[in-house]
Protein backbone atom coordinates (compact mmCIF):
# COMPACT_ATOMS: atom_id res chain seq x y z
CA UNK A 1 0.00 0.00 0.00
CA UNK A 2 3.34 2.34 0.85
CA UNK A 3 4.39 1.43 -2.88
CA UNK A 4 1.31 2.45 -3.81
CA UNK A 5 0.56 5.58 -2.37
CA UNK A 6 4.54 7.03 -3.06
CA UNK A 7 3.75 6.52 -6.83
CA UNK A 8 0.21 8.39 -6.88
CA UNK A 9 1.85 11.12 -4.97
CA UNK A 10 5.43 10.50 -7.86
CA UNK A 11 2.83 10.81 -10.10
CA UNK A 12 0.95 13.96 -8.87
CA UNK A 13 4.15 15.99 -8.59
CA UNK A 14 4.82 15.20 -12.21
CA UNK A 15 1.30 16.70 -13.04
CA UNK A 16 1.90 19.43 -11.19
CA UNK A 17 5.53 20.62 -12.22
CA UNK A 18 4.17 19.60 -15.97
CA UNK A 19 1.22 22.17 -15.50
CA UNK A 20 3.13 24.60 -13.81
CA UNK A 21 5.93 24.80 -16.49
CA UNK A 22 3.17 25.39 -19.18
CA UNK A 23 3.78 29.17 -20.53
CA UNK A 24 0.31 29.39 -21.99
CA UNK A 25 -1.89 28.15 -18.74
CA UNK A 26 -0.15 30.23 -15.81
CA UNK A 27 1.03 33.57 -17.27
CA UNK A 28 0.52 36.19 -15.61
CA UNK A 29 1.59 38.82 -18.70
CA UNK A 30 -0.77 38.25 -21.73
CA UNK A 31 1.84 37.45 -24.90
CA UNK A 32 1.86 40.29 -27.49
CA UNK A 33 0.80 39.58 -30.55
CA UNK A 34 3.71 39.51 -33.16
CA UNK A 35 3.53 42.36 -35.48
CA UNK A 36 3.93 41.76 -38.94
CA UNK A 37 5.37 44.33 -41.39
CA UNK A 38 3.35 46.04 -43.93
CA UNK A 39 3.69 45.46 -47.67
CA UNK A 40 5.40 48.60 -47.55
CA UNK A 41 7.86 48.15 -45.24
CA UNK A 42 8.94 44.90 -46.46
CA UNK A 43 9.88 46.47 -49.79
CA UNK A 44 12.15 48.74 -48.21
CA UNK A 45 15.50 47.93 -49.33
CA UNK A 46 18.10 46.63 -51.90
CA UNK A 47 16.75 43.43 -54.68
CA UNK A 48 18.83 41.97 -57.23
CA UNK A 49 17.12 41.39 -60.49
CA UNK A 50 17.07 37.79 -61.11
CA UNK A 51 14.53 37.64 -64.28
CA UNK A 52 13.35 39.64 -66.73
CA UNK A 53 10.62 38.19 -69.18
CA UNK A 54 8.18 40.96 -71.95
CA UNK A 55 6.27 39.40 -74.08
CA UNK A 56 4.81 42.40 -75.91
CA UNK A 57 2.55 41.62 -78.76
CA UNK A 58 1.43 44.67 -80.92
CA UNK A 59 -2.42 44.36 -82.04
CA UNK A 60 -2.29 46.37 -85.27
CA UNK A 61 0.49 45.44 -86.96
CA UNK A 62 0.22 41.29 -85.89
CA UNK A 63 3.96 40.77 -84.49
CA UNK A 64 5.54 40.42 -81.12
CA UNK A 65 8.63 41.27 -79.39
CA UNK A 66 9.75 38.52 -76.50
CA UNK A 67 12.26 40.30 -74.22
CA UNK A 68 14.39 37.91 -72.19
CA UNK A 69 17.18 38.55 -69.68
CA UNK A 70 21.50 37.22 -70.51
CA UNK A 71 21.88 36.36 -66.93
CA UNK A 72 25.30 36.44 -67.12
CA UNK A 73 25.68 39.25 -68.57
CA UNK A 74 23.34 41.50 -65.98
CA UNK A 75 23.90 43.21 -62.64
CA UNK A 76 21.03 45.17 -62.54
CA UNK A 77 19.24 46.16 -59.21
CA UNK A 78 16.79 48.49 -57.31
CA UNK A 79 16.50 50.22 -54.04
CA UNK A 80 12.99 50.87 -52.53
CA UNK A 81 13.42 53.85 -50.40
CA UNK A 82 11.33 54.99 -47.40
CA UNK A 83 11.84 58.53 -46.60
CA UNK A 84 11.50 59.93 -49.69
CA UNK A 85 9.34 57.13 -50.86
CA UNK A 86 11.58 56.57 -54.16
CA UNK A 87 12.98 53.53 -56.37
CA UNK A 88 16.68 54.20 -57.63
CA UNK A 89 18.50 51.45 -60.15
CA UNK A 90 22.13 50.83 -60.32
CA UNK A 91 23.68 47.98 -62.03
CA UNK A 92 23.28 46.96 -65.79
CA UNK A 93 20.55 44.79 -67.42
CA UNK A 94 21.49 42.88 -70.66
CA UNK A 95 18.35 40.99 -72.65
CA UNK A 96 17.82 39.70 -76.14
CA UNK A 97 14.92 40.67 -78.56
CA UNK A 98 12.85 38.45 -80.31
CA UNK A 99 10.21 39.25 -83.12
CA UNK A 100 7.53 37.02 -83.72
CA UNK A 101 4.65 36.44 -85.60
CA UNK A 102 1.39 34.10 -85.01
CA UNK A 103 0.96 31.63 -88.30
CA UNK A 104 -1.77 29.13 -87.99
CA UNK A 105 -1.73 29.47 -84.10
CA UNK A 106 1.76 28.66 -84.22
CA UNK A 107 4.63 31.07 -82.80
CA UNK A 108 7.36 31.79 -85.35
CA UNK A 109 10.12 33.66 -84.25
CA UNK A 110 13.53 35.75 -85.25
CA UNK A 111 16.26 36.88 -83.18
CA UNK A 112 15.65 40.88 -83.28
CA UNK A 113 19.57 41.86 -81.34
CA UNK A 114 20.20 42.71 -77.87
CA UNK A 115 19.44 45.69 -75.79
CA UNK A 116 19.88 46.77 -72.24
CA UNK A 117 18.99 49.40 -69.11
CA UNK A 118 21.67 51.35 -67.45
CA UNK A 119 20.83 51.22 -64.47
CA UNK A 120 23.20 53.90 -63.06
CA UNK A 121 21.65 56.42 -65.53
CA UNK A 122 18.09 55.28 -64.15
CA UNK A 123 16.87 52.80 -66.84
CA UNK A 124 14.14 50.72 -65.70
CA UNK A 125 10.54 49.95 -65.58
CA UNK A 126 10.40 50.99 -61.65
CA UNK A 127 12.16 54.06 -61.39
CA UNK A 128 11.25 57.60 -59.39
CA UNK A 129 8.32 57.30 -56.44
CA UNK A 130 6.46 54.96 -55.56
CA UNK A 131 3.26 53.63 -53.06
CA UNK A 132 1.62 50.87 -52.87
CA UNK A 133 -3.02 50.98 -53.08
CA UNK A 134 -4.59 47.34 -52.75
CA UNK A 135 -1.69 45.43 -53.10
CA UNK A 136 -0.18 47.12 -56.29
CA UNK A 137 2.72 49.04 -56.78
CA UNK A 138 2.56 51.88 -58.25
CA UNK A 139 5.68 54.35 -59.83
CA UNK A 140 5.53 57.73 -60.93
CA UNK A 141 8.70 59.19 -63.05
CA UNK A 142 9.50 61.82 -65.52
CA UNK A 143 10.48 60.54 -69.21
CA UNK A 144 14.26 62.48 -69.06
CA UNK A 145 13.31 62.35 -73.18
CA UNK A 146 10.11 63.47 -73.39
CA UNK A 147 9.36 65.24 -69.93
CA UNK A 148 6.53 63.99 -69.90
CA UNK A 149 5.41 62.41 -66.12
CA UNK A 150 3.90 59.07 -66.45
CA UNK A 151 3.41 56.04 -63.67
CA UNK A 152 3.58 52.51 -64.17
CA UNK A 153 1.00 49.75 -62.32
CA UNK A 154 2.44 46.53 -61.42
CA UNK A 155 1.05 43.48 -59.40
CA UNK A 156 3.26 42.66 -56.65
CA UNK A 157 3.93 38.73 -55.43
CA UNK A 158 6.51 38.75 -52.45
CA UNK A 159 7.02 35.73 -50.66
CA UNK A 160 9.87 35.66 -48.09
CA UNK A 161 13.30 37.34 -50.04
CA UNK A 162 11.41 36.78 -53.73
CA UNK A 163 9.61 39.94 -55.63
CA UNK A 164 8.09 39.14 -58.61
CA UNK A 165 6.55 42.45 -60.05
CA UNK A 166 4.09 41.63 -63.38
CA UNK A 167 3.21 44.75 -65.74
CA UNK A 168 0.01 44.28 -68.06
CA UNK A 169 1.17 45.91 -71.18
CA UNK A 170 -2.08 47.32 -72.04
CA UNK A 171 -1.60 50.45 -69.63
CA UNK A 172 1.14 51.38 -72.39
CA UNK A 173 -1.46 51.45 -75.36
CA UNK A 174 -4.72 49.83 -76.36
CA UNK A 175 -2.27 49.08 -78.87
CA UNK A 176 -0.34 46.28 -76.84
CA UNK A 177 -1.10 42.91 -75.37
CA UNK A 178 0.73 40.35 -72.95
CA UNK A 179 3.21 41.32 -69.79
CA UNK A 180 6.07 41.80 -68.13
CA UNK A 181 7.29 39.95 -64.94
CA UNK A 182 10.31 41.22 -63.35
CA UNK A 183 11.50 38.69 -60.25
CA UNK A 184 14.11 39.70 -57.96
CA UNK A 185 15.91 38.82 -54.99
CA UNK A 186 16.40 40.95 -51.66
CA UNK A 187 19.73 41.70 -50.91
Amino acid sequence: MKNQTYKTGLLLLLLISFISCDSESNSDSPEEPATELSLSENLVGEWILINYYDDSYFVQDQYGIIEQIVNEETDYGIQFTDNPKEIRTNGFLRYTREKYEIIDGEKITEPAGINFWDGDEGEGLHTGEWKIEDGILITNDVSPQEGIEYSIISSIELSGDNLKLTLDNSQFGSHLTGEITIEYRKK
